[in-house]
């Protein structure tokens, strides 16, 4: 009988509490997280600042401990930090580069801490620069690339040691919207090659529209989990947004209304439902929007919590 391989992760009732700290109060990380991700997958975990997912990674990571559940990466308790670092790569979103060496030489450098033999290293490098299009970039001195390049060089780093599961925290933050889109579409073929697990932390929407599948997480909770179109689906094939004025036209319609602050309302419900919205609107004249449903409105009638991603200035390009 065919046994089924465990999960690449499995958390069980994570909690992780940082205590109040001078004018830092008490804030719960980690509210008994529990998921399992296959082997294989892309997942995205997403949301706001301070929702946790961060904390969640470093837990991964073997960096911190939770204080209460479990977690076993690869099938090895995360206790066992030695073992499970030997089967993971990690980007987080300050590089692990030394800016004074050149790509090869940060290459090199890793596959020494990582045990990589001494026969095997010249053939991975090779590969890895390959596969991420950094083989004519192997001599340049990291500090002298751009944003985008250091981000690949990065995940060269992560990947020559060739793990079985790629963490990933917020890796474009501070990249242009080109260079981010550029990165996530190399970070997807290259997992999809090498039959990577990849978990990678956003606030962007695009970053985790990418992924096979998208686990948002609200004040240290899960919120929903599922495929990006089927998160979206799950609204309905429209949403209807409008001045909080309309709020009482919307739920006369039978509409499931949610406040978007300042001042307007997000709108799912019945094709039919949305058609007579819609058309009581245009006989007031009033201002509204309808169009596909998006992750952010998935997240608002979730959460009831409007979803504004922070997000760091774009680091220039010089050298792209």
């Amino acid at each position: 009988m065919r046994t089924e391989a465990p999960p690449a992760l499995q958390a069980r009732n994570l909690r992780k509490v940082y205590p109040a700290h001078r004018s830092v109060p008490r804030r719960v990380a980690l509210d008994g997280l529990s998921l399992d991700i296959r082997a294989g997958e892309c997942t995205a975990i997403l949301g706001p600042n301070g929702s946790g997912k961060s904390t969640f990674l470093r837990i991964a990571a073997t960096l911190e401990r939770a204080d209460e559940g479990s977690i076993a990466i690869l099938g090895h308790d995360a206790d066992d930090a030695p073992k499970v670092r030997r089967l993971i790569g990690v980007v987080f979103q300050s590089p692990g580069l030394d800016a004074l060496l050149t790509v090869l030489e940060n290459l090199r450098l890793q596959c020494a801490i990582s045990g990589t033999p001494a026969r095997e290293r010249a053939d991975r490098i090779r590969r890895v620069a390959a596969s991420l299009d950094l083989a004519d970039r192997l001599h340049d001195r990291v500090g002298r690339l751009s944003g985008g390049l250091r981000r690949r060089a990065d995940l060269a780093r992560a990947l020559v040691a060739e793990p079985r599961l790629i963490l990933l925290d917020e890796p474009t933050a501070g990249l242009d919207l080109e260079a981010r889109r550029a990165f996530i579409d190399l970070l997807r073929t290259r997992a999809a090659d090498a039959g990577l697990t990849v978990i990678l932390t956003t606030h962007d929407m695009d970053e985790a529209s990418a992924a096979h599948r998208v686990i948002m997480l609200s004040d240290g909770r899960i919120v929903a989990d599922g495929a990006p179109a089927e998160l979206r689906a799950s609204l309905g094939e429209r949403v209807v947004h409008a001045h909080s004025s309309m709020r009482g036209v919307l739920d006369a319609a039978g509409l499931h209304v949610r406040e978007s602050p300042p001042d307007s309302v997000a709108c799912s419900g019945s094709a039919e439902a949305i058609e007579h919205a819609c058309r009581e609107l245009v006989r007031r004249g009033a201002a509204f929007h309808v169009g596909p449903p998006s992750l952010a409105d998935v997240f608002l009638h979730r959460t009831g919590v409007v979803f504004r991603a922070e997000r760091a200035e774009p680091t220039p390009d010089r050298s792209e």
